[in-house]
């Protein structure tokens, strides 16, 4: 940090900045603990900070401010005036340590200040200052290596002189390793329960499906009890989350209620993770073991809840475990929430336990459930609250933990196998997809779910993987195709991946595009005709134009007026119908462009009009919604509904019944819901009755005031 931003961060306290070369009463020297901190955590105690400080006046009174400066934040509670909860600054001038007579203050995310502390110095001008407890969201430092927390301390008396005013005081780290024997696997054959659900040697002894989970430290003590000094002030030991999704309705969940660690007298384990079967043996001592009990009623992320074993510290007799419990799963998902109840700081400990599935048989396909762990209470709150959890962590997934146990190669965990024989193609551009395959096997243990992606060293999509993902061994279809490749070689590459402990594969893919047939004849526009009526007129913006030629039908079709692109309603090798855009304007012609399929026809200049109006076939309706026509007269004075394209809302439109213009119309406008389409409706003159009348749709084109262009005339039968 530089020296211009301390002075600026100082003096907006009201505090003197500090230098060497200031006269003073005494000096301090720093004795601060760097301990190593779980770098996921959000509320981590860091060390101690102490300051021995020498050759002050003897007995002199010191009054001033301090302030403590973290580069990451403060994460204790505090209350509603953010005075701090859980620190203590003490003051020892040989009567042993006094606490400060002013509360500390969080003045910002990462400032801790202590206002008006007067303290007292020895009879040989000297005191130790010592603050105690901080916590701090080690996890804003996202794991980064060699990364420290850092303190600094500024006083605003001008008779301290700290010798170093900035210095680690922790050190965040990876924490929470894990390994999973398998993945468990929701069968058609299904997975039977004992009898005796409660009990885990009756688990043992059955056949129903499990899957083994193992938590280990990244160092000694970062799982925590409550009772240990990292959790000082906390509301709990460190917990662990562990979020099960993907069951099917029916499916049932058991755990341990309590799990013996690695230096136990027995650990819980079910005898597929390198251990003994065994629930579990244990028994409290001094130094402590790791020793893991279930939570109860927390949330979903692990908060509260109630502990439901706790050992007797902090020795007493041995202690052998066979209770299990189930879980609680809601549309498939549960969770178990284990807290650290004992544990041994001075020792790199792990615990591993199963998870048993009771499921009935039935015809469901078989389905791969995920689980995932995590440190508890999980949150994303970084700064001092009033009621937050500590500890609390990020939801950090951890990674494998083999290689601490040494056992990354043992035989009962999964084994990707794939043949890695490259596969090699050859096709015609445009031809059809050529088709090989891929072998996949697991083997080692337990079931191993997998995945196939592909990458490409050129082109792409031209690989389809039919089963792209599965349990143990399968086989993968491996489609090739040429159809939008053009002729030459290309390249790319078929992994298989089985997570971090089974491994991953690939297969070199090759495929040979030779070059295509000759092209077919370019599309040809032979006329342009309005939609509606088939007759030989301007494009009209906004309304269906209809194009009639050859070559026209195809995948991907573009109708460009002007290099803007037309909606296609239908195409084929005859006929395309297409929305000309309504962008066009007020222009008087535009040029025509065509592609089929990548093929392209001659430009064309096209005429477009304002108004150049037809009306559908079947596209007049009776009031009552009937198509009009002898069997569904229209009556006299009633409203017909006229459907047609080609009519512009820039013209003033009429209706022409029997040659009698009606222009005060009840709706002119485009058709609700139907692209490219208008509608008229116009009240029947009173006086027409069993008579075929000839209806037109007319307009004043030009900006004249004569209805002078009409529609090809349509007739509209009328009843009595």
């Amino acid at each position: 940090m530089s020296r211009s931003f301390l002075l600026l961060f100082f003096g907006a306290l009201g505090l003197a900045p500090l230098s060497h070369a200031q006269t003073t009463l005494f000096t301090c020297d720093e004795a601060a603990v760097s301990p190593v901190l779980r770098g996921e955590g959000i509320t981590e105690r860091v060390g101690d900070i102490v300051f021995d400080c020498q050759n002050g006046t003897p007995s002199a009174t010191i009054t001033g401010n301090f302030t403590i400066f973290l580069n990451v934040n403060i994460t204790n509670r505090i209350n509603s005036s953010n005075q701090v909860s859980g620190v203590s600054f003490t003051v020892d001038n040989g009567s042993g340590p006094q606490p400060v007579n002013v509360p500390g203050l969080v003045a910002s995310s990462n400032t801790l200040e202590y206002n008006g502390v007067s303290f007292t110095l020895s009879s040989t001008g000297s005191v130790v200052l010592a603050i105690k407890g901080i916590r701090a969201a080690a996890s804003q430092l996202g794991l980064a290596p060699n990364s420290t927390i850092d303190a600094q301390i500024a006083s605003s008396s001008n008779l301290i002189a700290f010798n170093q005013t900035r210095f680690p005081v922790g050190v965040p780290i990876r924490s929470l390793y894990a390994g999973n024997s398998t993945s468990l696997i929701c069968a058609q054959s299904g997975s039977p329960l004992p009898a005796n659900t409660a009990s885990f040697a009756s688990f043992l002894a059955s056949h129903a499906a499990f899957a083994s989970t193992r938590l280990t430290e990244g160092f000694p003590g970062a799982f925590a009890q409550k009772s240990a000094v990292s959790s000082l002030n906390a509301d709990t030991g460190t917990r662990f989350l562990i979020t099960y999704s993907g069951f099917p309705a029916g499916a049932q969940l058991f755990v341990p209620t309590v799990i013996a660690g690695s230096d136990a007298i027995v650990p819980t384990s079910a005898g597929d993770l390198g251990l003994l079967a065994s629930g579990g043996k244990y028994q409290p001592s001094a130094k402590g073991s790791l020793l893991l009990s279930l939570v109860q009623n927390t949330d979903e992320n692990g908060k509260g809840g109630q502990v439901l074993y706790t050992p007797f510290p902090p020795v007493g007799p041995e202690v052998t475990f066979d209770s299990m419990s189930q879980l609680t799963l809601n549309n498939g998902t549960a969770i178990a929430v284990y807290e650290v109840v004992d544990g041994n700081p001075n020792a790199q400990e792990s615990a591993q336990f199963p998870t048993y599935l009771g499921l009935a048989p039935s015809d469901n396909p078989s389905t791969v459930t995920t689980e995932t762990v995590s440190y508890a209470p999980v949150s994303g709150v970084i700064v001092a609250t009033q009621n937050d959890p500590i500890p609390r962590f990020l939801n950090l997934p951890p990674p494998a933990d083999c290689s601490i146990i040494g056992d990354c190669n043992a035989p009962y965990y999964p084994k990707l196998y794939v043949n890695t024989t490259p596969l090699n193609f050859t096709a015609q551009s445009g031809g059809d997809f050529q088709v090989g395959y891929v072998q996949v096997n697991n083997k080692g243990g337990g079931h191993m779910p997998w995945a196939a992606t592909v990458s490409y060293t050129n082109g792409s999509g031209w690989v389809q993987l039919f089963t792209s993902s599965g349990i143990d061994n399968a086989t993968i279809r491996v489609d090739v195709v040429p159809t939008n490749l053009a002729a030459g070689t290309y390249q790319a590459l078929l992994t298989v991946d089985a997570g971090p402990q089974a491994g991953s594969m690939s297969v070199p893919i090759t495929f040979v595009v030779t070059p295509p047939p000759p092209p077919p004849p370019p599309p040809t526009v032979t006329s342009i005709v309005n939609a509606a009526t088939f007759v030989v007129g301007p494009a009209v913006p906004g309304s269906i134009l209809t194009l009639i030629g050859s070559q026209l039908g195809g995948k991907n079709i573009t109708v460009g007026f002007n290099g803007m692109n037309a909606e296609v309603l239908f195409d084929s090798n005859a006929q395309i119908n297409a929305i000309v855009p309504a962008g066009l304007g007020n222009v008087t012609s535009a040029q025509l462009t065509l592609s089929i399929d990548g093929n392209e026809s001659v430009p064309q200049s096209v005429p477009v009009a304002e108004f150049n109006p037809g009306i559908f076939k079947n596209g007049i309706l009776n009031q009552n919604g009937t198509v009009n026509g002898s069997a569904h007269t229209a009556r006299p004075g009633s409203i017909l509904q006229i459907f047609a394209t080609g009519v512009s809302d820039t013209v003033t439109v009429g209706v022409s019944v029997n040659g009698t213009l009606v222009t005060s119309l009840e709706y002119a406008g485009v058709a609700p819901g139907i692209a490219g389409v208008q509608q008229v409706n116009v009240a029947l003159p009173a006086g027409l009755t069993n008579t075929t009348a000839q209806v037109e749709l007319c307009g004043a084109v030009g900006g004249g005031k004569s209805l002078s262009v009409c529609s090809p005339a349509v007739p509209v039968v009328i009843g009595p």
